[in-house]
């Protein structure tokens, strides 16, 4: 579920009341103040994930404290993690003041006094994180208000996985998966905030986790012209090249991983009762194969028989089941 909180519909000295409702509506009780006291720019959107929350909050300059009496009032039972997309920002927490530039992000504690100070335009990504959910992946207690700075591993990783899941176009069940990935990869980042940054990619788990990133985004998107590598790069925030560099030294390349994946998913079509309806052709550009000459061609080359060839292997025995349907030979 999506939810939205604008002041663009509201009049303009109206604005900023509205604003300091809309964000103790969408995260917890806060105490907001602005020097742009009438009209005023704001807009949150938060993505529900399951026992996470991810909001995008675009707005302007503005300071928000978390004072002792709404604690009192409303305790929370989390954590926010913070993502600096655009702008700048200070987070203060127990002593500490954390400054946040694009890349960086920051914890705060929910059941104790916080400031967020922002000095001019800005966007944040800020995590929900429910208490049990991270301190139980955490061999330490975490300190509050200290900055992970930008940089590739861990910290590449977490922000990627945040970029993809606030753009709200993952099926509920990829988005899932992801927002518990991204659950770990925020305990490594704040377990070890100065591998996070430095600690370069061929050398850090995180690579992988960043490739499975991209594996889940070509499976939600197989039959979808819009599966290229600069979309997949753009919904993981990250840059063409570093997505090819994420499949070097795999078996098989970004492109090639893809058309594997599409032929697997046609294959397991064609043995499918439930798709008897369909042409092959129908199957063919429904698996992300426009071409179907093309389509023949390679999957000939895969599997050793072609698509015909597997349907007719089916219907022409009755007393088969799906399981054991004939599946042609596998070629690499």
């Amino acid at each position: 579920m999506v939810r939205t909180w604008s002041t663009a519909g509201v009049p303009a000295p109206r604005q900023f009341g509205y604003w300091r409702e809309a964000i103790c509506a969408a995260f917890l009780d806060l105490t907001p103040e602005s020097p742009l006291r009438g009209a005023f720019r704001g807009e949150v959107v938060q993505h529900d994930l399951g026992p996470f929350e991810l909001a995008r909050i675009t707005s302007q300059a503005q300071r928000v404290e978390r004072r002792p009496q709404d604690v009192d009032r409303a305790p929370g039972d989390g954590y926010y993690v913070n993502l600096q997309v655009a702008g700048s920002g200070l987070v203060a927490q127990g002593g500490r003041v954390a400054t946040l530039r694009p890349g960086d992000l920051a914890l705060v504690d929910t059941t104790a006094p916080f400031t967020l100070a922002f000095d001019r335009d800005f966007a944040q990504l800020s995590l929900h994180v429910p208490k049990p959910l991270l301190d139980r992946e955490l061999s330490a207690p975490l300190v509050t208000a200290t900055t992970v700075a930008a940089g590739p591993g861990v910290n590449a990783a977490l922000r990627s996985a945040l970029h993809a899941l606030q753009q709200g176009d993952l099926p509920a069940h990829v988005a899932a998966r992801l927002a518990v990935h991204a659950g770990g990869l925020l305990a490594l980042a704040l377990e070890h905030p100065a591998a996070a940054a430095e600690r370069p990619p061929s050398a850090d788990p995180a690579r992988r986790s960043l490739l499975d990133l991209a594996l889940a985004d070509i499976d939600a998107r197989l039959a979808s012209p819009d599966l290229t590598p600069g979309s997949t790069a753009r919904r993981l925030g990250i840059s063409v090249r570093r997505l090819h560099g994420l499949f070097a030294g795999q078996e098989r390349s970004y492109a090639r991983e893809v058309r594997w994946r599409r032929l697997a998913l046609a294959h397991r079509r064609l043995l499918d009762p439930g798709w008897d309806h369909l042409r092959v052709i129908d199957i063919a550009v429904e698996t992300g194969f426009p071409d179907v000459t093309h389509f023949h061609r390679v999957f000939r080359r895969r599997y050793g028989c072609t698509p015909a060839e597997v349907r007719h292997r089916w219907t022409a025995s009755p007393d088969s089941v799906l399981g054991s349907r004939p599946a042609c030979e596998v070629h690499p």
